[in-house]
């Protein structure tokens, strides 16, 4: 594999030729999921902004996979309203298929923030900005793709540039990874008003490592403090058993993501002498 650029690209602009994205993308599908908002009673009707913007995802027709809950989804959108005008940017880290990055791009023109897309595939950046393009072309003027992982993200844009960010974080879960991007927000503390978390409930393999949560309590300690967002399973729900994809499972009675203000959480790792390169 080539080394990445740890840069922005451009969108490929062929992609709105033909019908399926992933025809020409072909990105691997592992169950297919798909959140279907548009027909949740339990959602539908609750929050006029999510409305509208689940209204808009159902159009796109191109397979695909969605990762989260809808009931995930549906908080992202109270996320945003709750704290509209605390941020002008939200950066999401791996975007796999759009489904997160769909939300984000209907709350642009509803909450005026600015998206960029943060990913080690270029094909996953180019299909979620296409899912963005087809059910909102009036906000991909405001969406950028970089093309590399979120600590050279905090080194080439977060630091010289002056904004104030939301961070949803859903890249890679293993423990390493996940403690190392995290640690790499401390050198911009300043520029970011809260961290959302996805997958603290997920468990899999000693192949993956998947500690999305452990890996929070390293960077913020054991008290860290923040809001539960998603689905939480019950000991009977057959998602808390492994699955025959990767071996995943989710953990019964734990939150599927949380949202941390980092006014209420001091970073206790890494030591105040360690430097940004070090995590690159």
């Amino acid at each position: 594999m080539s080394p990445l650029p740890h840069a922005f690209i451009e969108p490929d602009l062929s992609l709105a030729d033909v019908a399926d994205p992933n025809d020409k993308l072909g990105i691997e599908i592992f169950s297919g999921h798909r959140a279907g908002l548009k027909f949740n009673q339990a959602l539908m009707g609750r929050n006029r902004f999510f409305d509208e913007i689940a209204d808009r995802i159902y159009e796109f027709k191109g397979r695909y996979e969605d990762q989260c809950s809808g009931r995930y989804y549906f908080d992202l959108v109270q996320t945003l309203r709750d704290l509209a005008g605390e941020y002008d940017r939200v950066v999401e880290v791996g975007v796999y298929m759009g489904g997160s990055s769909a939300i984000f791009g209907g709350g642009i023109a509803k909450f005026d923030y600015d998206l960029d897309l943060v990913d080690i595939d270029a094909r996953f950046l180019r299909f979620a900005y296409e899912r963005i393009r087809r059910a909102f072309p009036e906000a991909v003027d405001r969406v950028r793709l970089f093309h590399g992982d979120l600590p050279h993200y905090v080194q080439n844009v977060l630091s010289p540039e002056k904004t104030k960010s939301l961070i949803h974080h859903d890249g890679a879960h293993d423990f390493n990874q996940v403690v190392k991007d995290l640690s790499s927000l401390s050198f911009v503390r300043d520029k970011i008003h809260a961290v959302i978390c996805q997958d603290t409930h997920l468990r899999g393999t000693p192949e993956y490592m998947n500690f999305v949560d452990l890996a929070l309590y390293a960077v913020f300690g054991t008290e860290v403090r923040y809001a539960p967002i998603g689905s939480a399973y019950d000991e009977w729900d057959q998602r808390t058993s492994p699955n025959k994809y990767q071996g995943n499972y989710f953990m019964p009675g734990v939150p599927e993501g949380v949202v941390v203000p980092l006014a209420e959480n001091p970073f206790i790792y890494p030591h105040p002498s360690m430097k940004l390169e070090q995590f690159l």
